[in-house]
């Protein structure tokens, strides 16, 4: 079977928009849709809806809490999912916010089970994102929570992980093999051991770092594609100050709409369908 051109989201981080304005600014960018926050007001569901309707675009959702108590934080986030399967739009994904690094372990067990049994009472294909200060802070962390909870799926954004073992991940193969094992669904970043994120992916001296999260992705799309299923990324560099600026100014050293653009020309080229079988994995 012929592998299908992979989906590449433009994100609502840079250019913050009404709905209608940031889905036909993704179109004509030449991306598949948008990954964007769920709307907490039914108004701005609404318009959500009726922006994608209008156009065809791929949708992607955003959940989270900033409740810093287990409960309140679980029944947030419940409520949204419950939203989102009641709206009528059919996501690709729902990527949660979930929980804090600080939790404990019977907490953070807690979540992912009613993360895993919300996947299955709203049929929303709900993964847990890799990202500092959450559930899936480290890679280390992440290894644990996962290899207890098989059903647990994941965004992945090697980035964060990178930052917290200020490393590459050399020396945690299995953790990084087990979350692209799970992962449903790329942010893609280019972060590095000091930082979320390159001041400029194209700069040669970044060039190994690139090629380190290409083979990542390599990995995941394999698998996907093996699996009969969709391969999806969001093109995921932020504004200041995840992007590095000119000091005083507040301005990035590099337009991270520009970034993105790279990012969606270089997924959409490596992952084209008649290169599914030129790259060994």
């Amino acid at each position: 079977m012929r592998a299908a051109a992979p989906l590449v989201l433009m994100t609502d981080w840079v250019f913050a928009a009404p709905a209608d304005v940031l889905v036909a600014r993704a179109i004509e960018q030449g991306y598949d849709g948008v990954e964007v926050w769920w709307p907490h007001d039914l108004e701005g569901q609404r318009r959500l809806g009726t922006a994608v309707a209008g156009t065809g675009a791929e949708l992607s959702l955003l959940v989270g809490s900033a409740h810093p108590e287990p409960t309140a934080h679980i029944a947030e986030i419940e409520r949204q999912l419950q939203e989102v399967s009641q709206s009528g739009l059919t996501p690709l994904h729902v990527t949660l916010h979930a929980g804090r690094d600080h939790w404990s372990d019977a907490d953070q067990d807690r979540l992912a089970e009613r993360v895993v049994e919300s996947r299955a009472a709203t049929g929303l294909d709900v993964l847990v994102e890799l990202h500092r200060s959450r559930m899936l802070y480290a890679a280390h962390a992440a290894r644990r929570i996962l290899e207890r909870h098989p059903g647990l799926r994941v965004t992945f954004d090697v980035s964060h992980w990178l930052v917290v073992a200020e490393s590459m991940l050399a020396d945690q193969p299995a953790a990084v093999e087990l979350a692209i094992a799970r992962a449903d669904h790329v942010h893609a970043r280019i972060g590095h051991p000091q930082g979320p994120q390159v001041n400029d992916p194209e700069a040669e001296e970044w060039r190994d770092v690139v090629e380190q999260h290409l083979r990542w992705w390599d990995l995941i799309v394999h698998r996907l594609r093996g699996e009969g299923r969709p391969v999806t990324f969001l093109a995921e560099f932020g504004p200041v100050d995840y992007a590095p600026s000119t000091p005083g100014s507040r301005r990035p050293l590099r337009d991270p709409e520009s970034s993105n653009r790279w990012m969606q020309r270089v997924l959409r080229d490596r992952y084209r369908p008649e290169a599914a079988s030129e790259r060994p994995i």
